[in-house]
């Protein structure tokens, strides 16, 4: 997937503004995506210094998947995927109490399984200067499109 120039990740993300975290994303394969981040103060998670808690961990690592997704998306049919929902996390883990502003960090994502209907577990780490400051598995719902959405809003009326 690496071979044309990889797009900002505000055109990947159905995120904007304060809420991207990701400034670059480095390399994308059909199955695992890297991305660059500088850790900065006004993100919708900062804390008052500007460092990011390490709780906002997986919010990066789902970032990058969303990342991957809207890449995918983009290149099969010319437009970011629609929507993805984060549905849980297992075995996070970080070394790092927070991640301090000003700290460039690598984070990827690899998807290890993901099913024909949109469901997908990938393995991530956050990294600064090669050392893994965190890591975790995240489990995701990349559905086709948003249709399943209106469904759910009709039954619930």
């Amino acid at each position: 997937m690496s071979a044309a120039p990889l797009p900002e990740p505000v055109a990947l993300l159905p995120h904007r503004h304060d809420a991207v975290l990701l400034d670059e994303v480095t390399h994308a394969g059909d199955s695992r995506l890297a991305a660059r981040l500088v850790v900065r103060p006004g993100t919708a998670f900062s804390d008052p210094s500007g460092n990011l808690p390490a709780w906002v961990g997986p919010e990066i690592m789902a970032q990058a998947v969303a990342a991957l997704s809207g890449l995918r998306s983009l290149r099969s049919v010319g437009k970011p995927a629609p929507i993805g929902l984060l549905l849980g996390v297992r075995s996070y883990e970080s070394s790092a109490g927070e991640f301090r502003c000003g700290e460039s960090l690598l984070v990827e994502v690899i998807e290890s399984s993901q099913d024909a209907q949109g469901w997908a577990v990938f393995d991530g780490r956050i990294s600064r200067d090669g050392a893994v400051l965190a890591s975790g598995t995240l489990t995701v719902l990349q559905p086709l499109d948003d249709s399943f959405l209106e469904r759910e809003c009709a039954r619930n009326d």
